[in-house]
């Protein structure tokens, strides 16, 4: 069996309607947009494969696969997106589904995590309704600088089911000074679930004391491999890693016996593949995070509901899933959601309310929300950055404010302008 051909379409399915602007107005539309990457063969099989963003240069890819067996990738390290494709392929030719090319099966269900962007404290609390509606027990979410990270954990424990948790990712940005009361006060919560990346990747020393202090469980992302053998984490998140490095991952963790836990944003394929992997890796038991619940629209013919926090592996050749070509046609030729003109507008308690402009397209911009610095130059008078500062930020447009918001707009046409309250 040999690739004879590659397809690549970028689609841009719409998002679930309750949340789509926040997204597009935190993100752009490189989020909402995915990949898919189609690969055949000189006997006749289609092979699936995705990828969020936009689509990439071809070219270079046809090269490196075509005449190429999808068997010569097994184990890869080159693409997520292509091993998923190829894996697919390899199961169609034998008969039977991917996750018997990767190992013995531990699992026929693995547990997964809704994601989303952070919010001000009463869409946080909605962003835990839903998810809870939708079937998942966790939510996982990058916490921001400008939200205050204790209002919105009060604000999502109020909305939460007793058995509905939250995953904090910190960004490893911090250090234990910064990190020690926001995580005393976080952990008074029942809906406080785990910590991701507390602080810097590489402050060793700080991890160790934050897990001997901290009654949760504090998981790294981006820190050294070491921090796995050196046992200052709980437990490690693969983000994004092509199944040869996800494999590896696997397998140190079963040798320390610390719990991972897998990241790979997509819709349907990239799920059905995530399922494939964490059927056989024994220690692949945290909730693990694809983002296919964002879309309200997807591009196979099967559905892959959450039922009691967990998605089922699917059990046909390959990834078990069948493209739809006419939803491929039609994504493929759909618009992002249309942003508009919008404000960011901060307001501090006891401080300034600053208002500004954010465009989240320019490459480097999508996370600038993320961090004080980066999204107002430190233009706006107030406290140093912090996560747990007295603030909520949000989104401002003129169906907000429609006496104000075209003169905001207009002053705000060269940076930040505030007031004080």
């Amino acid at each position: 069996m040999r690739i004879t051909d590659l397809e690549v379409h970028e689609i841009c399915p719409p998002y679930c309607d309750f949340n789509a602007l926040q997204l597009s107005r935190y993100h752009g539309a490189r989020l909402q947009r995915r990949t898919i990457y189609i690969l055949r063969t000189d006997d006749g099989l289609e092979g699936l494969g995705e990828s969020v963003g936009p689509a990439p240069d071809a070219e270079p890819l046809r090269e490196q696969y075509i005449d190429t067996s999808p068997f010569d990738w097994i184990n890869g390290e080159n693409r997520l997106a292509l091993d998923m494709a190829c894996y697919d392929l390899m199961g169609k030719k034998l008969g039977v589904p991917a996750w018997k090319l990767i190992g013995p099966q531990v699992r026929q269900w693995i547990p997964v995590a809704a994601w989303t962007v952070a919010q001000e404290p009463a869409a946080m609390a909605e962003e835990v309704r839903q998810a809870s509606t939708r079937g998942y027990h966790w939510i996982k979410y990058h916490v921001d600088e400008m939200q205050d990270v204790i209002a919105q954990t009060a604000a999502m424990q109020e909305a939460a089911p007793p058995h509905f948790r939250v995953h904090y990712d910190f960004n490893a940005n911090s250090n234990y000074y910064t990190m020690r009361p926001i995580l005393d006060e976080l952990c008074k919560f029942s809906v406080a679930g785990r910590f991701e990346d507390v602080v810097q990747g590489t402050d060793e020393d700080a991890y160790r004391m934050l897990r001997e202090q901290c009654p949760l469980p504090i998981i790294g992302h981006h820190v050294p491999p070491e921090a796995m053998t050196r046992r200052y984490i709980d437990g490690m998140m693969a983000g994004h890693a092509p199944i040869g490095q996800a494999v590896k991952t696997a397998g140190t963790a079963e040798r320390m016996n610390m719990p991972i836990m897998y990241q790979q944003t997509g819709g349907a394929i990239n799920q059905a593949f995530l399922a494939h992997e964490v059927a056989v890796f024994k220690m692949a038991t945290i909730d693990h995070v694809n983002g296919c619940h964002l879309w309200s629209e997807d591009v196979v013919k099967e559905d892959m509901p959450v039922v009691d926090g967990s998605v089922a592996v699917p059990q046909g050749p390959g990834l078990g899933i069948e493209l739809d070509r006419d939803r491929l046609e039609k994504w493929a030729a759909a618009d992002p959601v249309d942003k508009g003109r919008f404000l960011v507008r901060i307001r501090s308690a006891g401080g300034p309310i600053a208002y500004l402009r954010h465009n989240p397209e320019p490459l480097g911009s999508t996370d600038n929300l993320r961090f004080h610095e980066r999204l107002h130059r430190n233009g706006i008078p107030g406290r140093p950055a912090s996560y747990a500062n007295p603030l909520i930020s949000e989104f401002w447009d003129a169906e907000k404010d429609p006496e104000n918001f075209a003169d905001l707009w207009a002053r705000t046409a060269d940076g930040p302008i505030w007031k004080e309250e």
